[in-house]
């Protein structure tokens, strides 16, 4: 069915059911690059500054954290700066920095979350206004002139919107879970690398 057919059939509950789908794929699709630009399979650089800070290279550590695209790594920077004028306030720096990072790869995840619930309201208003212009229309046209194929007719077009809002919502809820949970395991990563950071520096 073409994209006009369901705006028409649809009514204009369909433009933004419609519309939230794409908004829901662009966002997804930012996120899910995003997260994979992460890399947060590959923590190699990690294990190096570990190496480097337990061999009191320190200088050397900045080197090899601007290479790295974890959000961990800038909140080891960031605790690393502090480290050197106030070793007391790392802890802090490092809690502050970090639930920056968190809360920014955790941006926009809220829309699909918006989306996946708003989209069958929208069906479902789009069915209830469809089916009362049904039987609007069955009224003025009194009983004894009801043509079953139009009835049938009017109540499947007034379900399109329905069923539209459900495809719509069902892999927006799925993507937000999958985000969700990328960002949850990048949260674990971060407290990780910055808990065993401040073990070696404490040491």
């Amino acid at each position: 069915m073409a994209l006009g057919d369901l705006l028409r059939l649809g009514g204009w509950t369909m433009v933004p059911i419609l519309a939230s789908s794409g908004v829901a794929l662009m966002v997804f699709l930012g996120k899910a690059w995003e997260f994979r630009s992460f890399r947060g399979s590959d923590l190699r650089w990690f294990d190096r500054v570990l190496e480097r800070v337990r061999s009191g290279h320190r200088a050397s550590v900045p080197d090899e954290l601007e290479g790295a695209a974890h959000p961990a790594a800038r909140v080891i920077a960031a605790s690393l700066r502090v480290h050197v004028a106030r070793p007391d306030r790392v802890e802090a720096e490092a809690r502050r920095v970090g639930t920056l990072e968190v809360q920014r790869a955790e941006a926009y995840l809220g829309v699909l979350a918006f989306i996946a619930e708003a989209a069958p309201l929208l069906g479902l208003l789009g069915t209830v206004l469809g089916m009362l212009d049904l039987f609007r229309s069955l009224q003025q046209a009194g009983l004894e002139q009801i043509d079953l194929g139009l009835l049938s007719s009017g109540i499947w077009q007034a379900l399109l919107t329905t069923a539209a809002g459900l495809a719509v919502a069902v892999p927006t809820l799925a993507a937000h879970g999958y985000l969700v949970s990328r960002a949850d395991r990048l949260r674990v990563q971060i407290g990780d690398c910055v808990q065993q950071m401040l073990t070696e520096l404490s040491d």
